[in-house]
């Protein structure tokens, strides 16, 4: 079967070559990929029998690879979340792999793909209802309100309504007060969704989540899609952009 390995750490996307091509089945790595842009850009004109991907990518998460090409190919999920955080989820891929990965589970989810290859799912919509799922907060479960960063020796509790953005620089993630500080936050962007108030703050793009109180000025940047200028300034940009598809979903958040 050829396989595409979609992931950005050089050690995790190594350790998982190796244990493909040792395992039972006839493999062939057909591509490696890194990045979110550079996934999309490779399967516009190019495909493969099965693929492996991890979630987060330096770039953002690799669900906007799925949802921008509408990928017909199964997909084996690759994360660092615990089984809980996954488990309710997991009927609607092929599989998913935990870090760092075991030679047992991996061969156990290569056998579920060849399961799905002689009797594949009917419904071709599984795996838009499993992004939905992943992104989709537990309604019950209370939004965050402190967070916790340090500086120096120091550890510093930080509440909700003291925050006006966060945003996410490579793999790191920095958080920003409305009084003009910021620290290094220990968490990621994907995760942070699922657990900030939906009333108070908003992902307007992979790199931000934003209050909206910190939201200075909208301007329309084009026929479909905005831009913002936050207060305090990140000092990196002026304006941030909102993803085209965030636009609708970002006025009716602030509609209400």
């Amino acid at each position: 079967m050829d396989i595409v390995i979609i992931e950005d750490e050089d050690l995790a996307a190594a350790s998982l070559e190796n244990l493909l091509l040792k395992s039972t089945y006839s493999i062939h790595i057909k591509k490696r990929l890194e990045s979110v842009a550079q996934s999309i850009a490779w399967f516009k004109n190019n495909t493969c029998d099965l693929i492996l991907s991890d979630i987060h990518l330096g770039d953002g998460e690799s669900f906007e690879i799925f949802e921008a090409l509408k990928i017909n190919v199964p997909i084996i999920f690759t994360t660092a979340f615990d089984q809980y955080a996954i488990q309710s989820f997991q009927f609607f891929a092929i599989d998913y792999l935990l870090k760092p990965y075991d030679k047992h589970k991996l061969n156990a989810a290569l056998e579920k793909y060849k399961n799905y290859a002689i009797t594949p799912a009917k419904d071709s919509s599984d795996l838009e209802k499993l992004l939905n799922h992943f992104k989709k907060p537990k309604e019950t479960k209370e939004a965050q309100q402190r967070f916790l960063v340090s500086r120096g020796e120091k550890l510093i509790s930080i509440t909700a309504d003291e925050i006006a953005y966060f945003m996410a620089e490579n793999k790191s993630l920095f958080l920003f007060t409305t009084k003009g500080d910021s620290f290094l936050y220990d968490d990621t962007i994907m995760n942070l969704d699922l657990k900030l108030s939906k009333k108070d703050f908003f992902k307007i793009n992979r790199k931000y989540i934003v209050r909206h109180t910190a939201i200075k000025t909208i301007i329309k940047y084009s026929q479909n899609r905005l831009k913002i200028e936050l207060e305090p300034s990140s000092k990196q940009n002026d304006f941030v952009l909102i993803s085209s598809k965030n636009v609708r979903p970002f006025k009716e958040w602030l509609n209400n």
